[in-house]
């Protein structure tokens, strides 16, 4: 029997097997999937596909890779993944890596501040030198590479393991060990900027499936990845979109949320915590609601950041004053996190139906350059990235001005494209929203040929492309 072995550290990842008919399509053929999760959704996972032989599920070993992160060698290890998320070639922008380097230089004290400065050499010359980036990764195998899974690799003999990334995060050391095994290995693109912001590959994987030829360029090109093992698939997930799988009629939808029918609706996508605060944004939309500054009758709904769900101050504390801001007045709404297995309240992987229902039934999309502008697009939706300084950023942590952002890969290619348009003032936010509202039409060729250029396949055909790929990785097509 074949099997796969699939490492989850991302809700996406189950959703982008499970919930795409990806995982159907493959163990349709007789193909094994074995899924490593965290601990606590182990018992639901079991018990949602008890019945399915083909369908298992494993500890993804967390805490033993932690522990191995922490106490073997840890400054060392520590030092070494600042350099390599710090280093790729320069010939894609280096934007997210240098950011990378310089919030780690920041959030250093003492004396391991001074370490970390003293790695820009070691930094640039990965930066600049091809042989110097394959003597690194060589060298990072060869030295951290425990033996956390043995056990699972003996009891499953899996033809191929995979992961959503190429060792850019605890998965690097179940990726190190599969290629010291001589087992085949591959990485299933689900970030869309992540093949341009995490730096070398944390371990060697042996093949790529991308959305695009544009994530083709990004790895080719900035990490030496050679092109004839990257694929392009697309993206499963959007297959949903595109064939309308999760989207609520716009009636459930409005009163799930309790909206008026008779208003447009605006969305707002908060952005990555690490990169700045969203109250002042959210207090601006608030504003413009509230005192009906727009041509057209209007209410706002939320979506907050998955990492306003960390245990984490400063991001807590955002996330109480946004309720705050928000709960007194009528035309304003929070998508509410639900409580998932072990309590914690975020959105999940299975919220799916709630994100595809806010793109298909808002009349804009406000960001700061995420995924959704993607996503958004996808839907013909117009989007407005709000760049508007926060006036007092993360007092003792690093943040960037939002001015920055449009420079930034990802976000060039949204301007690039004349996809949506950037908001750095209240008054243009003000200016942009109602263009919006009162003129959808506008850009909507560009967005058509943004989605075309990002996502490759716009017909619903990226799971079973994708399936197609997987099985010829195992010898099954």
């Amino acid at each position: 029997m074949k099997t796969i072995l699939i490492y989850v550290d991302h809700g996406l990842m189950l959703g982008y097997y499970l919930y795409t008919g990806l995982a159907d399509l493959l163990t349709a053929r007789g193909i094994r999937l074995v899924f490593l999760v965290e601990d606590e959704l182990i018992g639901q996972m079991r018990s949602q596909y008890a019945g399915n032989d083909l369908l298992i599920f494993e500890s993804s070993r967390e805490k033993q890779t932690k522990d191995y992160q922490k106490n073997y060698r840890g400054t060392l290890q520590d030092m070494m993944e600042y350099v390599r998320g710090a280093s790729m070639s320069p010939r894609i922008p280096l934007t997210y890596v240098d950011t990378h380097r310089q919030r780690k230089e920041y959030e250093a004290k003492g004396k391991r501040k001074l370490a970390l400065k003293m790695m820009r050499p070691a930094i640039y010359a990965l930066r600049y030198s091809k042989i110097a980036r394959n003597i690194f990764r060589r060298w990072q195998t060869s030295r951290f590479t425990p033996a956390i899974f043995g056990d699972l690799f003996d009891r499953y003999q899996p033809d191929l393991v995979v992961s959503s990334t190429a060792g850019w995060r605890l998965d690097r050391y179940l990726l190190r060990e599969a290629t010291r095994r001589g087992l085949k290995t591959a990485m299933t693109v689900i970030g869309w900027d992540n093949p341009s912001a995490f730096g070398l590959p944390g371990a060697d994987v042996d093949y790529a499936n991308v959305w695009s030829q544009i994530h083709v360029r990004e790895l080719s090109e900035g990490l030496d990845w050679p092109k004839n093992t990257i694929h392009v698939g697309g993206m499963p997930l959007y297959d949903g979109y595109i064939h309308k799988t999760w989207q609520m009629s716009r009636e459930e939808y409005f009163a799930e949320h309790h909206l008026d029918p008779n208003k447009k609706l605006i969305a707002y996508a908060a952005t990555a915590l690490s990169i700045s605060p969203n109250l002042h944004i959210v207090e601006e939309l608030t504003r413009i609601i509230s005192e009906q500054k727009l041509a057209e009758p209007a209410q706002l709904l939320l979506r907050l950041h998955p990492n306003h769900f960390k245990p984490q101050a400063n991001y807590q504390e955002e996330c109480k004053k946004i309720y705050e801001v928000t709960a007194n007045c009528p035309d304003v709404h929070v998508v509410a996190p639900k409580a998932l297995s072990g309590g914690l309240p975020r959105y999940s992987g299975e919220d799916f139906p709630e994100k595809a229902s806010m793109l298909a039934h808002c009349d804009v999309l406000v960001s700061i350059y995420s995924t959704m502008v993607v996503e958004a697009s996808l839907h013909d939706k117009p989007t407005i990235s709000v760049c508007i300084d926060s006036p007092t950023g993360w007092p003792n942590n690093f943040w960037i001005p939002l001015h920055d952002v449009p420079s930034w890969p990802t976000a060039a290619r949204v301007n690039q494209a004349g996809v949506g348009v950037n908001a750095f003032t209240p008054e243009e936010l003000v200016d942009e929203l109602n263009t919006s509202l009162t003129h959808p039409e506008l850009q909507r060729e560009n967005r058509r040929k943004f989605v075309e250029d990002e996502l490759t396949f716009l017909d619903g055909q990226s799971t079973p492309v994708t399936a197609k790929f997987l099985l010829q990785l195992v010898g099954e097509e």
